[in-house]
């Protein structure tokens, strides 16, 4: 089963991001200058189904996870990796009705799996946050270890679409 990752980040400023970034300041965090955040939407789907392009499309007239006018969408598309990136998700979270509304309104044909998660980049000056800081930031206030998972990765590169 193939699997795409999109990350969709907001062209307008990130309120969310600006608290965070206020925050993690104010918990002793003085060097941190920047914060990014993307919502990551990683799909399953059967061989053959859609390509990559045929499924950023239909995710980018998809309104219920992608505007238009505040959004940008980008496909992880195998190059060499980034910095790291702290990437939080919700345990429990029920994709079901995100996968029918996908296939049966917006065409992509042959999803499986729907997987969503937030992607968070954290910036001292122009240099990327390491590993240990960022999971500092989890432990500290960006993952509920009660109902979120993290993970810390090396980011993937991007393609925009």
């Amino acid at each position: 089963m193939p699997s795409l990752e999109f990350a969709i980040d907001l062209t307008v400023p990130d309120n969310t991001a600006f608290t965070v970034l206020t925050a993690l300041r104010s918990m002793g965090y003085d060097a941190l200058t920047r914060v990014e955040r993307a919502d990551l939407l990683r799909l399953g789907l059967a061989d053959g189904a859609l390509s990559a392009e045929e499924c950023g499309r239909a995710i980018k007239a998809a309104e219920v996870v992608f505007n238009p006018n505040k959004h940008r969408l980008a496909i992880a598309d195998g190059g060499p990796p980034d910095d790291a990136e702290a990437v939080v998700a919700d345990k429990d979270d029920d994709t079901d009705a995100l996968k029918s509304l996908l296939t049966e309104h917006f065409g992509i044909r042959g999803l499986e799996r729907v997987e969503r998660a937030t992607a968070w980049r954290l910036f001292e000056g122009e240099a990327a946050a390491g590993a240990e800081r960022l999971e500092w930031a989890c432990a500290n206030l960006l993952a509920n270890p009660y109902s979120q998972t993290h993970a810390v990765r090396r980011r993937p590169s991007y393609r925009r679409l």
